[in-house]
């Protein structure tokens, strides 16, 4: 295998001159540098990337920690992160976590052995304490609202005000018997806890959502969840975790010959365009692009988002 001093003697010049070629240093001359290239590219010379990410103190790779994809949440965030980096030479590293804490601590080693140069929350089950022990080791960024950030980064969304239009909305339409579907319907969600504070917020703080239901990711998800939902005539609103679950509940009603409760779904996504579902835009892929932002930025701080909710009636 070709090394640096193989092409630095065939070139007549010293190694470290070859290194700063491979790296595009300014500081040598172009007939230096094509000769050393014509060398490169005669001996199908491969620099060694450890070596080169050592020696620029920067491994120019970022991890991002992602519980699944099972949600367009987490795919619109992601592609709002691969958009954001495509103008930059930084790579993105996926590390699916499955809300496992002995992985999440494990990408959190990453950071400390300068395997990556900063780490993206995108959501968490490890402690908060856990994660600002290792903000020593470079930059980390959560996707949610921090209490104190002088330490992490933040870029979260407000999604409490779509919530309370949305129950405002669902409220003046006389609709009493509400059901919430979430990810994941416990208080470690921001979702979950935002959504159920606007809710008592608009029907007061005694009233509580007919029923919740957890785990509710895609369209088989909400399809499945109907065969449920349909027994029950006194159901009259639903709020989908996604347009895509909302598709799969109103295809199981009308397979049912029933007529589907008022629902609501979340995203933005086309199949809601397209079947003209009221809808939460909560502006994942804008997110994701200002998550990036704050992992390779300097100074820390705090950004909001703010989530929209389209009525889209005429």
């Amino acid at each position: 295998m070709t090394s640096i001093s193989d092409i630095a003697k065939k070139a007549v010049v010293s190694k470290s001159t070859v290194s700063r070629v491979i790296n595009h240093h300014p500081h040598v001359s172009e007939e230096t540098r094509q000769k050393v290239m014509a060398l490169i590219n005669e001996l199908d010379y491969i620099p060694n990337q450890l070596a080169r990410d050592l020696s620029r103190g920067k491994t120019q790779k970022i991890g991002v920690v992602i519980p699944h994809t099972l949600h367009p949440y987490f795919t619109q965030l992601i592609n709002g992160l691969l958009d954001a980096a495509k103008t930059t030479n930084y790579q993105l590293v996926m590390m699916l976590s499955d809300y496992n804490q002995k992985l999440e601590l494990f990408y959190l080693k990453q950071l400390k052995t300068e395997a990556i140069d900063a780490l993206i929350f995108t959501s968490r089950a490890v402690n908060l304490d856990i994660i600002k022990s290792y903000a020593k080791y470079g930059r980390i960024v959560l996707c949610e609202k921090l209490q104190e950030y002088n330490l992490l980064s933040s870029a979260y969304l407000d999604r409490y005000s779509s919530f309370l239009d949305i129950f405002s909305n669902m409220k003046a339409r006389g609709l009493e018997h509400l059901v919430l579907l979430f990810s994941r319907s416990n208080e470690s969600s921001a979702t979950y806890r935002s959504a159920l504070s606007a809710y008592h917020a608009v029907y007061g703080q005694q009233s509580a959502p007919y029923k919740v239901f957890g785990n509710i990711h895609n369209f088989n998800d909400g399809l499945n969840l109907s065969y449920q939902l349909i027994k029950d005539n006194s159901i009259d609103s639903i709020l989908a975790t996604s347009d895509e679950v909302a598709a799969g509940i109103i295809k199981g009603y009308e397979e049912s010959g029933k007529k589907c409760p008022y629902i609501v779904g979340q995203e933005g996504l086309l199949v809601g365009k397209l079947l003209k579902l009221p809808t939460i835009d909560h502006k994942s892929y804008y997110l994701g692009k200002l998550a990036f932002k704050q992992a390779l930025s300097e100074t820390i701080s705090q950004e909001v988002l703010f989530s929209e909710f389209l009525s889209r009636e005429n």
